[in-house]
């Protein structure tokens, strides 16, 4: 009896750490207009083309559209085209964005990038099974960053319960 009772402890000790909660993945604050959602930066680490890339978001709950930034480290200093977040079989083009700044790193540029997608198409992000790809051109290349698979299923539910909470404050 004494076993079993330490098996089961230790079964829910490990269940509870293995549990993510979203506190420390964003911050929510209060403003004159309604409530602010910060995601925190995340770094991604399946990448194609570039060296590092991480991502942001920035949820308004008075407005329908979400600001992504992101952060990449490249061999061309060069602002981006054609941004887009490709989720399971969509694409999300952003149609609305501009480079923050371009800076050099060693051999390398760092370039930061704001864009503007829909609370849809977020929500959509958040909630895929599948890890999202975020894809653009540095002149003829194509560059992608995503989430490798165990990373994402760590993720998506914190990102899933933040845009919960950001849906329910509307």
């Amino acid at each position: 009896m004494r076993h079993l009772f330490s098996c089961l402890l230790l079964l829910f000790v490990i269940v509870v750490a293995k549990a993510q909660s979203a506190q420390g993945r964003y911050h929510s604050r209060l403003t004159p207009d309604g409530t602010l959602f910060f995601i925190q930066p995340h770094k991604l680490n399946n990448l194609s083309g570039i060296k590092s890339f991480s991502y942001d978001v920035t949820l308004l709950n008075w407005q329908d559209s979400a600001t992504v930034n992101f952060t990449f480290e490249s061999d061309f200093m060069e602002a981006p085209s054609n941004l887009q977040i490709v989720v399971q079989d969509k694409q999300f083009i952003c149609k609305t964005f501009s480079p923050l700044y371009i800076d050099i790193k060693k051999n390398h540029y760092v370039i930061r990038i704001t864009s503007k997608f829909s609370v849809d198409e977020i929500g959509q992000f958040c909630s895929s099974d599948v890890p999202p790809v975020f894809s653009f051109d540095q002149g003829d290349i194509r560059m992608s960053a995503s989430y490798k698979p165990k990373a994402w299923i760590s993720d998506r539910k914190k990102l899933n319960d933040i845009f919960k909470l950001y849906s329910m404050s509307r």
